[in-house]
């Protein structure tokens, strides 16, 4: 399996690299001057900065280039980063228990731009997980095998550019991030998560690339964002017989789905603010069973998102409305979910956030407290972090709670770690993540506690 994993990761980059001629030739008729892409209002630029923008102030002749490949020119576009993670536990269930992790993971990214101002950006990871081999395969279940001990996945893969002063395009698979908030999610719902492994590490390194179309149209201040998801995704949860996932019975499968969903976003930004409404009609991430398959029904989502600074003090809000959730087969719900949040940074060299969220059903049925995993009427959630440097920012510490509950009393997490930069390229982390009981999901795994170790080089 992991001889054709590592195939298939090196076919994925040797075609970036093969056929960006050919992509290059074919984009050269959008425009008649290079053009810059910019996810904000656009400065105009003069003629000489657009064609000198990413070539370190010389021209490229890219014919020449492929026609002449030297070794130092066939991975000029390429970089990476090499990761070894060790995981400590602190369960006494077997095989989970003390060292439950030692990592290899190599990520691969490929980015090229063309002169006419497009760019083409596609990345890769692949990882093995050397203790299923090192404490014995047969001790593991057969879900936790096929879903943690390796794995190849490409990540993004798109080609963004502008095709008009006013007109910016991105296809491919690409991360959208709705709303401001680190740790909750209240209207970021593009993108699909790895839950495989909770707490271990933040949001935004745990989403999932998606297909779309996306488009970013300028007026003024404003900035209005259709797009189309062209590939339906849903988050990973824990595998069967995994250490956040101690039933026998493997999770149901998705039922696969062909169609294009819509959604849009317009905002602006302002001097001191801004804000953005969302719209979406994407199918429901978390699904109901129905005929041994997760089905994933359409669900309308409208939201808004507002921040505003004020000195030192950042103040955000997020509001989003779902119409036709399903928990079961039976019956369609509605829910709103808001959020109130404030950041600080008037302490050198420090952010400190704090952000509190409450989901709230509409015509709450009492069935629902007899699901699986029992949904309550109201759910809240509190997160409170705070970063530092020292050293000449090279030392980075940093501290999250996120705990569920009115009285912050239905469970959660912490999480503590450190990041060291090394030398040029080279830093390590060194963290512990403690899970606190409370509810039924967080008191499996509140004797899971973790710790962990990675050392990192780029290049």
């Amino acid at each position: 399996m992991l001889s054709y994993n590592r195939v298939l990761l090196l076919t994925i980059l040797s075609l970036s690299l093969v056929y960006s001629e050919s992509i290059d030739e074919a984009l050269k008729g959008f425009d008649d001057e290079p053009t810059i892409t910019q996810t904000s209002k656009k400065p105009s630029a003069t003629k000489e900065d657009d064609i000198m923008e990413g070539f370190d102030n010389e021209p490229v002749n890219e014919i020449k280039l492929f026609n002449n490949f030297t070794k130092k020119s066939k991975f000029k576009d390429f970089t990476g980063k090499l990761t070894e993670q060790a995981t400590y536990s602190y369960s006494d269930k077997t095989p989970h228990d003390n060292l439950s992790s030692l990592k290899s993971s190599l990520f691969l990214d490929y980015e090229h731009k063309f002169n006419n101002g497009f760019k083409l950006k596609t990345n890769a990871k692949a990882y093995y997980d050397a203790i299923y081999s090192i404490r014995g395969r047969d001790k593991y279940s057969k879900d936790e095998l096929d879903e943690l001990e390796s794995e190849v996945e490409l990540y993004d893969a798109y080609i963004e550019g502008s095709l008009t002063d006013k007109l910016d395009i991105k296809l491919g698979r690409q991360v959208v991030v709705w709303g401001r908030s680190d740790t909750i999610r209240i209207t970021d719902v593009l993108n699909p998560l790895d839950n495989r492994r909770p707490g271990m590490v933040d949001i935004e390194d745990l989403r999932l690339p998606v297909g779309m179309a996306k488009f970013d149209y300028y007026i003024g201040d404003w900035r209005i964002t259709p797009i189309a998801i062209i590939e339906q995704r849903f988050s990973k949860n824990p595998p069967a017989g995994s250490t956040y996932n101690s039933s026998p019975n493997s999770l149901p499968n998705d039922k696969s789905y062909n169609d294009i969903t819509p959604a849009l976003s317009i905002g602006a930004e302002f001097s001191g603010w801004d804000i953005n409404f969302y719209a979406s009609n994407l199918r429901d991430d978390k699904g109901y069973l129905k005929d041994g398959k997760l089905h994933h029904d359409k669900v309308k989502m409208f939201g808004t998102a507002l921040n505003v600074l004020s000195g030192s003090w950042l103040f955000k809000t997020e509001l989003a409305h779902f119409n036709g959730l399903k928990y079961a087969q039976d019956k369609t719900f509605n829910r709103t979910d808001s959020l109130v949040g404030v950041e600080y940074n008037g302490i050198a060299d420090t952010l400190i956030s704090y952000d509190i969220s409450l989901r709230k059903i509409e015509k709450y049925d009492n069935r629902l407290k007899n699901n699986p995993l029992p949904v309550n009427r109201d759910t809240y959630q509190q997160a409170f972090r705070i970063s530092s440097d020292f050293i000449n920012a090279t030392l980075h510490a940093n501290y999250l709670i996120s705990l569920f509950g009115k009285k912050l009393d239905e469970g959660g997490f912490q999480r503590a770690w450190i990041k060291y930069d090394i030398s040029d390229g080279i830093y390590a982390n060194f963290g512990l993540v403690d899970y606190i009981g409370g509810s039924k999901l967080f008191n499996k795994v509140k004797d899971s506690d973790m710790l962990f170790t990675d050392i990192n080089y780029n290049f």
